[in-house]
C-alpha cells in the first residue's frame, strides 16, 4: 500500500489525537483511569476495560509502528505489516496489547504512553517527504512505501486516519461526565 496521506498530515493529526489523550489524562483520577469496565465502544463483547487498558490498547499500536520503522530502516519486513494488511493478526494484537500490560502499574503504562507518543510523532518529524515515499527496502509482494506501512498498522477501519481514541471514547467530555456521574 502507497501512502493516502501526507507526513504532515500524519504527525500533525497524531498531535491532536495525543492532546484529546492528554485532555482525559489531565481530567482523570487515578481511580477513574483504573476503574474497570468504563470503556463502551470499539471493543469485542468478552471486553470490560478501564481507560488505563484502553490506553495500553493505544499504547501498542504505536509501539509497534515504531518498531516496524525500525525494522524498515534496517532493510527487514516487521511481521505486523502483512499481519494487519491481511486481517489476519488483528484480534491477536487487540488482546495481547492489553494483556501485556494489563499486570503493569498505572504509572507504568503512563510513562510507556509518554515515550511512544513522543517518538513516534518526532519519528514522523524527523522525516522528509522522500523518506515517507520511499519505497519497501525488502522484497514485496504489493507496493509500500514508508508512509503505507503507517497506514497499514495505525489506520486500520473502521478508525479514522491517525485517529483511534474516537472510535472508543467518541465524546471525551461525556465519557467524563458519566464515569463522574453515572450519566
Amino acid at each position: 500500500m502507497r501512502a493516502t496521506k501526507t507526513r504532515d498530515f500524519a504527525w500533525r493529526t497524531l498531535d491532536v489525537e495525543h492532546t484529546a489523550i492528554r485532555g482525559l489524562l489531565d481530567a482523570l483520577s487515578e481511580d477513574e483511569m483504573t476503574r474497570p469496565n468504563t470503556i463502551q465502544y470499539g471493543l469485542y463483547s468478552d471486553q470490560e476495560l478501564s481507560f488505563k487498558d484502553l490506553l495500553a490498547h493505544l499504547i501498542c499500536y504505536e509501539a509497534y509502528s515504531l518498531e516496524a520503522l525500525e525494522e524498515w530502516r534496517s532493510g527487514r519486513k516487521h511481521w505486523i505489516i502483512d499481519g494487519f494488511r491481511s486481517g489476519k493478526e488483528d484480534l491477536r494484537v487487540h488482546y495481547e496489547g492489553i494483556s501485556v500490560r494489563r499486570p503493569h502499574s498505572l504509572a507504568q503504562v503512563l510513562n510507556e504512553w509518554d515515550r511512544t507518543q513522543s517518538g513516534l510523532v518526532a519519528a514522523i518529524m524527523e522525516m522528509t517527504d522522500t523518506d515517507w515515499k520511499s519505497a519497501a527496502p525488502f522484497k514485496n509482494d504489493y507496493p509500500l512505501d514508508q508512509g503505507g506501512m503507517f497506514e497499514i498498522i495505525l489506520c486500520v477501519p473502521p478508525r479514522p486516519p491517525y485517529r483511534h481514541l474516537p472510535v472508543h471514547i467518541p465524546d471525551p467530555d461525556a465519557y467524563v461526565r458519566k464515569l463522574r456521574n453515572g450519566t
